[in-house]
Parts: structure tokens; C-alpha cells; sequence
């Protein structure tokens, strides 16, 4: 009752136009790592990950203009007795139960790229994802029931208050944060080992390189980290609201929608970036860099005053996953998985 709703729904929206501005910039980026090369236009396009992308641009857009909408309705055209705050109650009103859809939707799809990435990784292998796509599906029937109650209850009250609800959503948060944390750590832990066995053919680094990234598999490593874990904060925020029974669900909820589009984009924009990064060198000298890309042959041409030594490294992912292969590592049929991972 500290938060009213009616003051809920305006920092909620607030909070998603941000949140909303930070992913059409994403968006945008993401697009052209899609379908634009250093050379032009793509010859070929991942096409899986394009309808990925445009789904959650719908469903994010669709989200902030709902939520417009309803703001516009509670303080503007509706005249009736109890003002905004009678409005925002009404847990069966249209917009709220299409924005309740933008929600599970959004957290859907996103769940089920994580679940995508751990098949192809582990190139393509069903028994690895059983248990994560059961969890899925079982997400999946919570997030009927819980659309399904919100479009039929018929009564006012907000979301956080409605007890028939909240077996449907606690079921949802835990088992979103338990497949969140179980498919990432799944795919990090493979990417390790892909790292692991191909150290053997990384040419020696000196002391003042240790603890230093020695390959782009290790920024990958990070990318889906911090990625997963932006996306599984919110979710721990949005659960942690509904046990509190705080009208803050809206705002954070709203986010989320959002945030589940932006951590998918900072993916695609990122791997590209590392994919792209031109061969580099460091010098074993005071301040020592270290390049993304490593490399089997090594040149080590000592400067003319001696002072250091210049190591030219360069290494593709694509054989990393090839030669890794051979150990039982992911394959390099898996190329376009960069994409999705």
C-alpha cells in the first residue's frame, strides 16, 4: 500500500521507454551484424535468428505501446468512480491481459533460444536438452494458466494481491531462474572445455600474460555470462517483488520484457565484434596487451633495441571448433550457432 498502483504504472512506464530506447539501439546494431558484412550484404542469412529478433521487437514495441495505452485510459478517458486506481485494477482488462502475453511470450522465446544454443553447442545432441526443454514445456503450461486467469477473473484486484495466480507464477520464476542458470552454465562449461583442448596448440605466453584472456573462446566464455545473467537479474527482481507483494512488479515486470530483447542482441552484436577482430599483437615489455584472436604459428622478431618481443597471433573460431572436434568438442557444422550463442 506505500506504492500505490496508480503511481506503480507511471514509473513503470518510465522505466520501460528507457529500457525500451537502450534495445531499439541494440536493435538496431543487431540487424546489420544480421544481414551486413565488411563486404556488403550477406550472401548468407541466419534467418532463425532474424525471426527471433523480429518477434521480440513486436512483442517489446507491442509491450510499451500497451503500456501507454493503459496509462492514457486510467487518467484520461475513464470517468467512472474510483479513478486510476479502480482502472489499474482491473486484473481482466484488455491491456493488462495482452501486456500479462507480452511477458510470458518474451520470457518464452528467450528460455527457448538458451535452450537452442545448448543443442547446437553440444552439436545437436537431444538427450542434452531433455530436462531443459521439459522445464520449458512445464513453463509453458504456467504461462497458459497464468494468461488464462488473468483474462477470465474478473475481479479487481492487482496482480501481486490475486491468490489463484500466484502458484502459476512462483512455478514460473523458479523454474525460469533454474533453466536461466542451468542452460548457461551448460553452454559455458562446453565452451570451456572446447578452450581446454585446444591450449595444447597456443603458443607459450610469458608470465606477464598470465591471468590475461588467451583466446576469443574465453570472451565468448564472458558474453554469455554477463548476458544470461542481466536477463536472469531481473527475472530474481520480478520474483522477488511478487513474494513481497509490491506494486514495484509493474516496473520491473515492464523491464524485463525489454531486457530479455536487449540481452539477446548484445549476443549477436558482440560474438560479431570478437569474430571480427583484426589480427593484433602484444609486446612483452612494461604494460603488456593482449589480442582476441590466437594463433597456432607464432612470429617472435625481436625489436631493434631489444627491448621486447613482438608475438603476431591469429586463430579462428571456426577451427578452434574444428580441431576441438576431435576430442568429442563441438563440430564445425555448429558455425552459424556464433549467431545464436
Amino acid at each position: 500500500m506505500s506504492f500505490p498502483v496508480a503511481e506503480a504504472q507511471v514509473v513503470a512506464l518510465f522505466m520501460e521507454s528507457i529500457a525500451y530506447g537502450v534495445y531499439v539501439v541494440t536493435l538496431g546494431i543487431a540487424c546489420r551484424v544480421l544481414f551486413f558484412d565488411n563486404q556488403g550484404m550477406k550472401k548468407r542469412v541466419n534467418w532463425s535468428m532474424v525471426v527471433v529478433v523480429a518477434l521480440m521487437a513486436i512483442f517489446s514495441t507491442l509491450d510499451v505501446s500497451l503500456g501507454l495505452r493503459h496509462n492514457l485510459d486510467a487518467f484520461i478517458f475513464y470517468k467512472g468512480p474510483g479513478g486510476p486506481d479502480a482502472e489499474f485494477d482491473n486484473i481482466s482488462y484488455w491491456v493488462n491481459v495482452m501486456k500479462t502475453v507480452d511477458t510470458q511470450m518474451m520470457s518464452l522465446i528467450g528460455d527457448g533460444m538458451l535452450i537452442y544454443r545448448c543443442f547446437v553447442i553440444f552439436s545437436h545432441k537431444w538427450l542434452i536438452i531433455a530436462f531443459p526443454l521439459l522445464m520449458w514445456l512445464a513453463n509453458v503450461a504456467c504461462s497458459v494458466m497464468i494468461i488464462f486467469i488473468t483474462a477470465t477473473l474478473r475481479q479487481d484486484t492487482t496482480i501481486s494481491q490475486q491468490r489463484l495466480l500466484k502458484p502459476f507464477l512462483y512455478s514460473f520464476f523458479i523454474i525460469t531462474i533454474a533453466l536461466n542458470l542451468l542452460t548457461t552454465s551448460m553452454i559455458v562449461w562446453k565452451i570451456w572445455r572446447v578452450n581446454k583442448d585446444s591450449s595444447p596448440n597456443v603458443p607459450h605466453i610469458s608470465t606477464a600474460q598470465r591471468g590475461l584472456p588467451r583466446s576469443r573462446l574465453e570472451k565468448v566464455i564472458r558474453i554469455i555470462i554477463e548476458s544470461g545473467m542481466l536477463y536472469t537479474l531481473f527475472v530474481i527482481m520480478t520474483f522477488i517483488c511478487e513474494l513481497a507483494g509490491s506494486n514495484a512488479i509493474y516496473g520491473v515486470s515492464d523491464v524485463l520484457v525489454v531486457v530479455v530483447g536487449i540481452s539477446f542482441n548484445l549476443i549477436i552484436i558482440r560474438v560479431d565484434s570478437s569474430n571480427n577482430v583484426p589480427n593484433s599483437s602484444y609486446i612483452e615489455s612494461g604494460v603488456p596487451s593482449y589480442p582476441l584472436r590466437l594463433v597456432r604459428a607464432s612470429k617472435a622478431p625481436t625489436s631493434p633495441g631489444g627491448r621486447g618481443v613482438e608475438v603476431m597471433i591469429s586463430r579462428d573460431i571456426d577451427r578452434d571448433i574444428a580441431e576441438s572436434d576431435k576430442h568429442g568438442s563441438i563440430k564445425a557444422e555448429s558455425r552459424d550457432a556464433w549467431g545464436a550463442v
